[in-house]
């Protein structure tokens, strides 16, 4: 698997680093659901999409805007503004910014803030300490 320096990873195509943000995102929250004792079936799957739809992205992007670095904002904000994106629907744009920002988070190694940032946003609480 290739991955990138956090630089490099920022240069790619937004549309790249949201396709794979989105699948890591897809990902983690179906693992999540497993931890939590789900079984796949319609239960799990309603569960899922409330978490991986555009509105449950859009509010997970939501809840971790305070806690974004810098470099973070930005890329959630080069991600709400990609050109082919349906204008008319803010959650869809706010969640392209999210899958953005995993993607990149992911492509450049940075899983340990990958984990902080989806903890925020699956428990809703603060990250944890260490």
């Amino acid at each position: 698997m290739k991955f990138y320096d956090a630089r490099r990873a920022a240069l790619l195509p937004v549309q790249h680093l949201a396709w794979i943000g989105d699948a890591v995102y897809e990902l983690y929250a179906r693992q999540r659901l497993v931890s939590a004792g789900a079984s796949p079936g319609k239960p799990a799957h309603r569960a899922s999409v409330a978490l991986t739809s555009a509105g449950g992205q859009a509010r997970a992007a939501a809840r971790i805007q305070e806690h974004l670095t810098a470099q973070e904002l930005e890329l959630l904000r080069r991600g709400r503004n990609v050109k082919g994106l349906p204008r008319n629907s803010p959650e869809y744009c706010l969640a392209t910014g999210l899958e953005v920002v995993v993607g990149w988070l992911w492509l450049s190694r940075q899983h340990r803030r990958l984990e902080e940032l989806l903890e925020i946003i699956m428990t809703g609480g603060e990250p944890r300490e260490g």
